[in-house]
């Protein structure tokens, strides 16, 4: 008796460390994804993208939302890409076109299997309308098998900038004093540069923006004169900030770059520059 009870356990041990040793497979889901992952061109161009799918398995009806940046791009056609097309009883494709984004649906026709495997759910079109940037996000993306089921899937998103930039120039900002010293009862101008290039390849209309902060609280904004600078060159540009006696302390800048093709628009540059000065009473 003693020895079936023995047997038992061992057998016990045996089948929990069988379990605890298995390994499970992970399961993949399917992907809706943009395609390229990032795009560049430039205002007035037109360029596409392909909205796909890949690892699914009996897709009959997918709903897609993508929200762009309208100030830079706008959407002027959506097409429906070849995934589902060859359905027998065809499909029933239908976008709406906002100034945000889009909102796009496919379902198939007639009571038939879902589509399985990779390809294009849709192409967008869009024309670029100022320089700068712009995230391509799939915020809603359902998808649904042969009995209106819900499938389960991942998104990737997309990411569009402009060749057309400015930025500041290496070393580029500084004050005109840094140690700023103000009698009792005077007031001054600190004057803050810095240099802008433009990469090219159109005239873009620019300024520098000056954040200045004291005591980790920040103390106000300042902005250069906007102006137009051609491709590949370089321009210096100030900001002037009043100071009084009252003002005394370290204060810390940082300086950027803002670029637009309209002037009417305006995209921050990737650098930013800090510097700092002090104000003696």
């Amino acid at each position: 008796m003693r020895g079936v009870k023995w047997l038992s356990l061992v057998l016990s041990f045996v089948v929990a460390f069988s379990i605890a040793g298995t390994v499970y497979a992970p399961v993949t889901l399917p992907l809706v994804y943009v395609d390229p992952e990032v795009s560049t061109a430039n205002p007035g161009d037109t360029f596409n993208v392909n909205v796909n799918i890949q690892d699914v398995v009996d897709l009959f009806s997918w709903g897609i939302k993508m929200e762009f940046n309208p100030n830079v791009l706008m959407v002027t056609a959506v097409t429906e890409g070849s995934f589902m097309q060859g359905q027998p009883g065809g499909t029933s494709f239908v976008k709406k076109i906002y100034l945000t984004y889009i909102d796009v649906g496919c379902t198939t026709l007639g009571a038939y299997p879902g589509v399985s495997g990779d390809g294009t759910l849709m192409t967008v079109t869009f024309a670029v309308k100022d320089s700068g940037k712009s995230d391509l996000s799939i915020t809603k993306s359902t998808l649904l098998d042969s009995t209106i089921t819900l499938i389960p899937n991942e998104v990737a998103d997309g990411y569009f900038y402009t060749i057309a930039t400015a930025n500041l120039v290496r070393r580029s900002a500084w004050p005109e004093h840094h140690h700023f010293v103000i009698s009792k009862d005077e007031d001054a101008a600190q004057s803050l540069f810095a240099k802008v290039k433009n990469l090219g390849p159109t005239d873009l209309h620019v300024y520098v923006c000056f954040d200045i902060v004291r005591d980790d609280t920040l103390i106000t904004t300042v902005s250069s004169a906007e102006t137009v600078v051609v491709p590949g060159a370089i321009m210096e540009l100030s900001a002037d900030f009043t100071l009084t006696s009252a003002d005394a302390g370290k204060y810390y800048v940082s300086a950027s770059a803002w670029y637009s093709w309209s002037g009417y628009y305006y995209t921050q540059g990737e650098k930013i520059k800090t510097f700092s000065f002090a104000v003696v009473p």
